[in-house]
């Protein structure tokens, strides 16, 4: 009854009141770190992509750079040596992009202009709390006097800052997977120019 009572007073006309808004963005924050793993394991498959992507770009590059076929004329060799440094070139921008997932070089709060003036996230954001907590006592101190509309602040922040790191690691995401999917198009189309290329100078010896 007094904890019912306590709720009443505390939502106002009916809504949640601090404890139920903290449960509520504790859900938020759990789905936020789900889907940042997941775009991380994406990213991961994207590395291992460009890896072999990479290694098949070496093996034709240095069977062009070998002679495979002395009659192969320069200035064909010269297009499909650009194809292939242009397949490679979309491959490191892939790699950049995809590393940029796993691993953001910027603090949380520098992702996004808007951001650095937040408040601050004491406990719920890792940053926040090395930075003005110094010593255990300090953080026992904070943790044992925080109360829920502190608690409640603290965690919007930390999902706001969630939300805008998983929209920016998401859309490098994007831009990885199309690098490399423009890199694989230019080595395919490159090895199989070339591939033709020296199955004719065969046939017509």
């Amino acid at each position: 009854m007094t904890q019912t009572a306590r709720r009443g007073s505390a939502s106002g006309e009916g809504g949640p009141d601090a404890a139920e808004k903290l449960a509520l963005l504790k859900w938020h924050l759990d789905r936020y770190d789900r889907l940042r793993v997941s775009t991380a394991s994406r990213a991961a498959v994207v590395l291992s992509a460009g890896a072999i992507l990479s290694a098949g770009d070496a093996v034709l590059l240095t069977r062009l750079l070998e002679g495979t076929d002395p009659h192969l004329d320069s200035r064909l060799a010269l297009v499909f040596g650009l194809g292939l440094l242009g397949s490679i070139g979309l491959l490191v921008l892939s790699l950049v992009h995809a590393t940029g997932v796993l691993v953001t070089l910027k603090a949380s709060r520098d992702v996004s202009a808007d951001m650095r003036d937040l408040p601050s996230g004491l406990i719920f954001n890792d940053s926040d709390t090395v930075r003005e907590l110094a010593t255990f006592d300090d953080f026992k101190a904070t943790v044992d006097t925080q109360d829920y509309p502190a608690m409640v602040r603290a965690v919007q922040v930390e999902l706001w800052i969630g939300i805008r790191q998983h929209r920016h690691r998401y859309l490098r995401l994007r831009a990885a997977a199309r690098m490399l999917r423009w890199a694989a198009a230019v080595f395919l189309l490159s090895a199989g120019a070339f591939v033709v290329t020296v199955l004719a100078h065969a046939a017509t010896r």
